[in-house]
């Protein structure tokens, strides 16, 4: 387990100090998909650098299974970073070594025997899928196949965290859902921790099951996925999480619901059923379907009419049909 309690970072210059991180505390359970998404700014890359120490929090503890990994000393913070992997957006090969020999680097690191080490490659080649790759240069690879060969370096010491530093932003929506998926399968099939930094929703929702929110360097809210993306409280959530479109609907006008459906509600005719049962005409101002850790989410703004009883009454047959709703007068 991952835990950050009140972690301060402040880069320090001439100009004056920069607060990159304030009071940041939360907790990252073991086998879970943990999201971290904010602005431009808000503090992302420094959270995950922090974790593994490539840069040292001002104030603050970060805990590796309840060790301090500030206080460790350097041969002990040599071993706790062998169970940390990184990937970046840019990828970060060596350029003079083949696929197969950037995978093999951490190994050679620390002195893994040559056979061993050759299996361990040709393994995690396999997992990635670029075993016919193995002799070929990251400059006559793709983009994708970069960050696959990254990821299986990554993956080379049996780390138990993999951190994600917009893995996917430099790639194009077909490659992303690739390695979407393959992130998928290594935290599911392997039980590797994934730490997702992004500012991408689509990251999120197709790969997490936990999520923080960072607004102005600091957690504004954090939870699993589907409950923060269901139900965004701070306004940083609202923006970063709700369509624009969404947010335009539930603002403005006479009285409306939000509705969210999950799994068997989504199949439920609410706006028919407000009509048919009801007697309540709700107008349908927004509507979106997405899919959430796999599952099937979504979302509709109705307006309803200026009357407190057939309101009432709408609340009453939501309620009755297990449709999550959230009033937005």
């Amino acid at each position: 387990m991952i835990e950050l309690k009140n972690v301060t970072k402040i880069y320090p210059s001439k100009a004056g100090d920069t607060l990159a991180l304030e009071d940041v505390t939360l907790t990252v359970p073991d086998g879970s998909a943990y999201g971290v998404i904010g602005l431009s700014g808000a503090g992302k890359s420094t959270l995950v650098r922090c974790i593994n120490l490539l840069e040292k929090p001002t104030r603050g503890q970060v805990l590796l299974d309840g060790e301090d990994v500030g206080a460790a000393k350097k041969k002990r913070l040599r071993e706790l970073r062998r169970s940390i992997g990184m990937i970046f957006q840019s990828f970060n090969l060596l350029e003079q070594r083949t696929a197969a020999a950037n995978v093999r680097f951490p190994l050679e690191l620390v002195k893994t025997p040559r056979e061993e080490a050759k299996r361990r490659v040709e393994e995690l080649l396999a997992l990635v899928g670029l075993s016919e790759k193995a002799d070929a240069y990251p400059s006559q690879l793709s983009g994708g196949q970069k960050q696959r060969v990254a990821i299986a370096r990554a993956l080379a010491t049996s780390p138990k965290y993999l951190l994600c530093d917009e893995a996917t932003s430099a790639l194009d929506p077909a490659t992303t859902e690739s390695i979407l998926q393959l992130l998928k399968r290594i935290n599911r099939e392997l039980g590797v921790t994934l730490v997702v930094i992004t500012h991408e929703m689509k990251v999120v929702e197709r790969v997490c099951t936990h999520v923080a929110v960072l607004g102005q360097s600091r957690v504004a809210e954090e939870g699993r996925v589907e409950d923060v993306f269901s139900f965004p409280q701070s306004e940083i959530a609202k923006r970063l999480i709700l369509p624009e479109a969404l947010r335009s609907a539930a603002g403005e006008g006479g009285p409306k619901l939000r509705l969210v459906f999950h799994g068997e509600t989504g199949n439920e005719p609410v706006v028919a059923g407000l009509a048919r049962t009801c007697g309540v005409e709700a107008n349908i101002l927004f509507a979106d379907t997405r899919l959430i850790d796999g599952k099937s989410f979504g979302q509709m703004v109705v307006g309803l009419p200026c009357d407190e009883a057939q309101i009432a009454a709408a609340k009453r047959y939501l309620t009755a049909h297990n449709v999550v709703f959230k009033e937005e007068f």
